[in-house]
């Protein structure tokens, strides 16, 4: 794993003064906050960032399988060498460990997740054009979220099973379709895949908030988390609802409250 390490520098590099970055709007995110204009260039061009060289260039977009692998080999033959064979992959996953401690897991999905990202771009151009949105009512989008942590708990059990099977099922996820072979596959995966990323043109990320169980496996530890960043006013939820209805993801409960385990760290709501 060393000489991949060495081979891969200039994409270690890159990569690790992305993350830099990320670290920054993160720590200061109070002073971006009251620069809109900053903060939306900054984001957009980090989403883009993220989808060009994250997941098309790198191919280090992170997936479920990685998750069931890492605790399967736990209770196997774990071994470091295993996981140091992706430089990108371990560089990215030692981030997303230590920001769902700092932040929750809003920070991978809201900011390093390709094909959340690609969603999320898609969405922004749509909104763009007046393309009017689809929102599910909230009783019904509060019961869809159980979705994902349901297609995450069939996956583990299948895991248990078969790794080989599991990976079969983790299609579920279309990242392997529209980032690691960009979109250069069978038509029933580029079929499954389009139809997603066609969501999301009126509808914000249906898939990471409904189906993925990659954002499910990273909600549960992320519970743990150990500063709680994002600012709110007693008057949050009664009576402003302001938050609750701009937010995009609709992560803000009608009392106010932020959900941090559907929250994707956009920032409008510290924003507004």
């Amino acid at each position: 794993w060393v000489s991949i390490w060495e081979d891969r520098v200039l994409h270690i590099v890159v990569l690790s003064i992305g993350l830099f970055v990320l670290t920054l709007i993160l720590l200061f995110q109070d002073w971006l906050a009251r620069r809109p204009n900053l903060l939306h260039t900054l984001r957009t061009g980090f989403l883009i960032w993220t989808v060009v060289f994250i997941g098309w260039y790198a191919l280090a977009q992170l997936s479920v399988v990685n998750i069931l692998t890492f605790v399967n080999a736990l209770f196997t033959d774990f071994k470091w060498s295993t996981f140091l064979m992706d430089p990108m992959m371990f560089i990215l996953w030692g981030f997303v460990a230590v920001s769902l401690l700092l932040w929750g897991r809003g920070v991978y999905c809201g900011w390093l997740c390709p094909f959340g990202a690609m969603q999320e771009l898609i969405n922004e151009a749509a909104r763009k054009l007046k393309i009017r949105q689809i929102e599910l009512p909230w009783a019904v989008h509060e019961r869809l979220w159980a979705l994902k942590y349901l297609v995450l708990l069939g996956l583990f059990a299948i895991s248990l099973q078969s790794m080989a099977t599991a990976e079969v099922y983790a299609e579920v996820e279309p990242f392997k379709t529209a980032i690691s072979l960009k979109f250069q596959r069978e038509w029933g995966f580029v079929f499954y895949a389009v139809v997603l990323l066609l969501i999301s043109i009126v509808n914000r990320k249906f898939y990471c908030r409904y189906v993925c169980p990659l954002g499910a496996g990273l909600a549960i530890p992320a519970r743990i988390r150990l500063f709680d960043w994002l600012k709110r006013h007693n008057e949050c939820g009664k009576p402003c609802r302001i938050c609750a209805n701009e937010c995009e993801v609709q992560a803000i409960h009608p009392d106010g409250t932020i959900n941090a385990n559907e929250c994707h760290y956009c920032l409008d709501c510290q924003v507004t």
